[in-house]
């Protein structure tokens, strides 16, 4: 997404679909169209805008549900939180004397109230396909960050395990403690089979991963 350069991850099976982090993409539309798709299954790794707001503009094409953690669900939930300004104000300083542009991209923004279909407090799961996906709740980012576990192969991290930048814990939500007492240590846990999907940045494998001054690198 522009500005933010955020991930979205689609993945196809049959006629159905799991998307990750929706952002408006007439790509991943087209691709939706083209495969037939009968039923969508969009997760939503946390609450901030640049990960949830392609979520209603694929619900009014698509049979979907919305799957996400309590805290997340109860924030999108109100439309005025999926407003980006502030956000963008925080976070991307480039935006600086581009206020028209910015301000036309955020229009064309969807920021209606999501609706969640399944909610979960610590944990969730289920079948996909021939897939088992393992959602648990990791506050720190936000207070409705999970991370998604697939298949014991792929993990989606949201904003978690971006290479070379330490966690952002200073946006509304977020909480250094949290971090510390129940991400972290699952974060430093993660075992080397997986490749790592991060909510920013290129996928990369876990192996060799290391933690060194609050930041994940790779040897």
């Amino acid at each position: 997404m522009k500005y933010v350069a955020s991930n979205m991850y689609l993945m196809l099976e049959g006629d159905m679909a799991l998307l990750i982090d929706p952002s408006c993409s007439d790509e991943a539309m087209n691709i939706l169209k083209e495969a037939g798709i009968r039923e969508l299954t969009i997760l939503l790794t946390h609450e901030h805008f640049d990960h949830v707001s392609g979520a209603n503009w694929y619900k009014k094409v698509f049979n979907a549900r919305v799957i996400c953690q309590r805290e997340c669900a109860k924030y999108i939930a109100d439309s005025r939180n999926n407003i980006p300004w502030t956000f963008l104000a925080l976070m991307c300083p480039e935006a600086k004397g581009h206020e028209k542009e910015v301000e036309a991209f955020c229009d064309a923004l969807p920021t209606d109230a999501i609706e969640a279909d399944v909610v979960f407090d610590d944990s969730y799961d289920f079948q996909w396909g021939e897939h088992k996906l393992h959602l648990s709740s990791r506050p720190g980012h936000s207070v409705g960050s999970m991370v998604i576990e697939f298949d014991d192969k792929y993990l989606f991290s949201g904003d978690y395990l971006i290479l070379d930048l330490p966690v952002l814990l200073r946006l509304p939500g977020g909480s250094k403690k949290d971090y510390k007492k129940y991400t972290l240590p699952y974060l430093l846990s993660v075992g080397e089979q997986f490749e790592i999907m991060p909510g920013h940045g290129e996928p990369y494998s876990a192996q060799g991963l290391k933690y060194e001054n609050d930041i994940f690198t790779k040897s």
